[in-house]
């Protein structure tokens, strides 16, 4: 008898250590999170480039793996890269992309189709796409995180305004003419930054806004415009810009036209790109306003509690990240805080609510970082 209860008790001891290998096995293939990132330009794009990197380091963190699709700004490419990364066998636990060139719900039905889940970044969809809301009539479309772009592009048109009145007042000028240049027209970015300057340039009777064109994110172009610009607005003082890039092409165009940028001319960008920074620096751009890069990371916080069980949507399923400006004469005053924005700087573990229980929301505010 004494022989049959020790083992009946051996059994259940082997049982209950086999279980409990098996639970954390289970449990750790559970952690081990995937996604596939689909961006839109090439590998070294400099605003793209900074966003991988900061989903890099959040990955990083997490413990999880990052596979990194580049579409070379061809939209049929990155719509074949999601239908291949969709249908694999080995496919990512979720799918990252923005609304490249209004191709987004073509994402979205193939997502729809092979039932995995997926969240839009950094360019949503205009209200003539009509697709809805997260999880509404595309139920795998789990959220989004986008720059508050409307307020940026005003945010720019405001800084470039109030110093151009500033400098107008000593200098006795009646009227301050300016020319906006944007990025694509279809862009969801572009659009809305777009928008920002409109209604601003509305508030200010003083301000001549004389034409928009779009240079399609290229400095190349953006110099071929602000040329033309130039050559038929003579008298122009304000240039705003959709990005530094751009914003960096129309400087290039001024040199040429015997102006000084920061002097004959204003001109403003948006992204924070290291041109643009560098740009802001010397004095030749007046302003940049950027860090929304950081969604690289902040979205994959949000993906991570998703997939950890602790899902976002009990808060809100559309996010949107401020941003902040840097202007050259306060270069000084923030080149210290821009240092501090680097990947390696960030804990994403620390913004997680699945890992600290604590945490009732997200805060995504770049002063965060400095804490």
């Amino acid at each position: 008898m004494v022989v049959v209860f020790r083992f009946f008790i051996l059994l259940i001891t082997v049982w209950i250590c086999t279980t409990t290998a098996f639970a954390v096995q289970k449990l750790a293939q559970n952690e081990t999170y995937s996604l596939a990132f689909f961006a839109p330009r090439g590998e070294g794009d400099p605003f793209w480039g900074k966003f991988i990197g900061f989903m890099e380091k959040a990955t990083l963190d997490f413990g999880m793996e990052l596979k990194v699709h580049y579409a070379e700004g061809n939209l049929e490419k990155m719509r074949e890269q999601i239908v291949s990364e969709a249908k694999s066998t080995e496919r990512a636990d979720i799918l990252v992309f923005p609304n490249f060139k209004k191709g987004g719900e073509t994402f979205l039905k193939i997502i729809e189709e092979q039932q995995i889940p997926a969240f839009v970044v950094n360019s949503g969809f205009t209200e003539e796409e009509e697709v809805g809301v997260p999880r509404g009539k595309y139920k795998h479309w789990i959220g989004e995180l986008l720059p508050a772009e409307e307020e940026v592009g005003a945010m720019l048109a405001e800084s470039l305004i109030k110093e151009g009145l500033r400098l107008r007042s000593t200098e006795k000028i009646p009227q301050l003419e300016m020319v906006g240049i944007t990025g694509i027209v279809s862009d969801y970015a572009a659009i809305q930054r777009t928008k920002g300057l409109q209604q601003v340039v509305l508030n200010y009777p003083e301000i001549r806004l004389r034409q928009i064109v779009p240079a399609n994110w290229s400095d190349k172009n953006a110099a071929a415009s602000f040329a033309m610009l130039s050559r038929r607005y003579p008298n122009v003082t304000l240039v705003w810009s959709a990005s530094d890039v751009m914003a960096q092409g129309v400087i290039r165009t001024a040199i040429k036209r015997g102006l000084t940028p920061g002097k004959d001319v204003l001109v403003g960008g948006i992204d924070w790109a290291q041109a643009g920074l560098q740009a802001v620096r010397s004095g030749e751009q007046y302003v940049s306003i950027g860090g929304h890069f950081l969604e690289g990371g902040w979205a994959v916080v949000l993906i991570y509690d998703y997939l950890s069980g602790s899902d976002f949507a009990k808060i809100k399923l559309r996010w949107r990240s401020k941003m902040s400006s840097v202007t050259a004469p306060k270069w000084e005053t923030n080149k210290k805080r821009l240092a501090k924005i680097q990947p390696n700087f960030v804990d994403f573990k620390r913004y997680s609510r699945f890992l600290n229980p604590g945490n009732t929301s997200y805060d995504f505010r770049l002063e965060t970082l400095f804490n």
